[in-house]
């Protein structure tokens, strides 16, 4: 999943301490609850964090959460390999619960005053295996 901006809660902190991200998107990516979330917008949300989701709905988003755990990156190999690594596939570092998790990567590069200063990111993650039909055509 793909937005502009944040979730509530999620990596949405500006430097005035609010929290900016949308409680409806937080709602959303609790119901469909992908592997990935990518956004920006904040930039000074930079970051990662993995995500696991209440099994029961609730008429309030902040409660949609059961446990959040921000990723520790390490700076000093980000600027070595140009990006910073995470792997949820199923054998990685941080291996993702399907359907229960999501990783939710805030991927603004720029800083405040408009200069670009993080990392881009890099994801591992488990795909389904395309249908050989699909990849190949029908008529092949």
């Amino acid at each position: 999943m793909m937005t502009h901006g944040p979730p509530k809660g999620i990596r949405d902190e500006v430097s005035s301490g609010e929290h900016v991200g949308c409680e409806h998107l937080l709602r959303a990516a609790h119901r469909c609850r992908p592997q990935l979330h990518c956004f920006g917008h904040i930039h000074e949300g930079w970051g990662a964090e993995l995500v696991q989701w209440k099994d029961e709905v609730d008429a309030q988003a902040q409660n949609h959460i059961e446990r959040a755990e921000w990723l520790d990156i390490d700076t000093e190999k980000m600027a070595k390999d140009r990006a910073a690594m995470v792997d949820i596939s199923s054998g990685g570092a941080y291996p993702l619960k399907f359907g229960r998790e999501t990783l939710m990567v805030n991927a603004s590069i720029m800083t405040l005053t408009y200069k670009p200063w993080q990392g881009p990111w890099a994801v591992d993650l488990d795909l389904e295996k395309a249908d050989e039909d699909v990849v190949m055509g029908d008529d092949a």
